[in-house]
């Protein structure tokens, strides 16, 4: 089982999805996540706001953090390597990166 790990900047709520202008990217992002398969994949989401310990817990993180600021976030591993920093990707680049191809055309 491989494990996705997102360490979200600070957001009013843990998915980013609520307020009054919701980003599209990432209601798409929420609802990619929802449809893994959950024996391939186990996703684990940390807020800065209400997870900080994982922050610092994780050497690269708070190594990145150290080096370049919030701005580096959101941060998107697969296992221990770093996917992504700095904007959420699209759907079909995450999906890709995630070895599933064109597994989610439908987004």
């Amino acid at each position: 089982m491989k494990t996705l790990k997102i360490y979200d900047p600070a957001m009013c709520c843990p998915t980013g999805v609520c307020g009054t202008s919701v980003d599209t990217k990432l209601v798409q992002l929420a609802s990619f996540l929802n449809s893994l398969d959950k024996n391939m994949f186990e996703v684990k989401r940390f807020g800065l706001s209400t997870n900080p310990q994982e922050y610092v817990l994780n050497k690269e993180v708070s190594r990145l953090l150290n080096e370049e600021g919030v701005d580096s976030l959101p941060l998107i591993f697969l296992d221990e390597q770093l996917l992504f920093k700095k904007d959420y990707p699209s759907v079909p680049q995450l999906s890709s990166k995630m070895g599933l191809g064109s597994f989610v055309a439908k987004f």
